[in-house]
């Protein structure tokens, strides 16, 4: 659901109750996360992730202590969709930082065949052909009625808001091609603002974020806020 700052309706409400590193209490929690229904065994399912450091460590978000927080996405989103009966048949991801040796030392024996690991940044647009621009991907990769998960989460406004505005731009249908999509938007938000840094858009806060996801639920796909 979208509720409160697109977070656990209780973070930071209440101190932690664990011991070790400080953590802002249920700010890294998934379990308000809804997730899909189970889909047709005939559907092939993708999952595609730009920001995905590795298959063990929180997604460009772990301390310096390599503590991992709320665990990676390529783990959360592989297990708990399992659970609703969906084993994803291609996985295939993005992250600048880590090297393809780092990457894929980390990956599960069950996954090692059916993930693609590229080490480098995403493209803003589809005019940097140095560079992959991941709404092309999906769309030469999937078919409309395949099943597919993109999350996106890299940490640079720039790049992720330009993404989202080609996505529900009229002058394309890329959205088509997408069945979930997973974003965490860092916007203007007192809550997180000193968890995200210099990563925050300050031209927008709360409302655009709510106004964004709408957009993208009322076009059909099922969209959240991840975290």
């Amino acid at each position: 659901p979208l509720v409160s700052h697109l977070r656990h309706p209780l973070a930071k409400c209440q101190k932690p109750f664990y011991p070790g590193p400080k953590r802002p209490y249920l700010t890294v929690a998934r379990s308000w996360l809804v997730p899909p229904p189970s889909i047709s065994s005939e559907k092939k399912a993708y999952y595609f992730d730009a920001g995905a450091t590795n298959w063990l460590a929180r997604d460009l978000g772990s301390t310096s202590s390599g503590d991992s927080l709320g665990g990676s996405s390529l783990a959360y989103f592989t297990t708990v969709f399992l659970r609703h009966g969906i084993h994803f048949d291609v996985i295939e991801a993005w992250e600048g930082s880590t090297s393809e040796g780092d990457f894929y030392d980390t990956v599960p024996a069950d996954y090692k065949d059916r993930t693609i690991y590229h080490n480098e940044w995403i493209a803003t647009d589809q005019g940097d052909a140095a560079k992959p621009f991941v709404p092309t991907v999906i769309r030469e990769k999937t078919n409309k009625d395949d099943y597919v998960v993109f999350k996106l989460d890299i940490d640079s406004k720039d790049v992720e808001t330009k993404i989202v505005d080609h996505l529900l731009s009229d002058d394309n249908d890329d959205l088509e091609w997408i069945d979930e999509f997973i974003w965490e938007h860092h916007v203007d938000n007192y809550l997180m603002n000193p968890n995200w840094g210099d990563t925050v858009d300050t031209t927008k806060d709360i409302r655009d974020s709510y106004e964004y996801f709408l957009r993208l639920r009322k076009l059909g796909v099922r969209a959240h806020s991840w975290v």
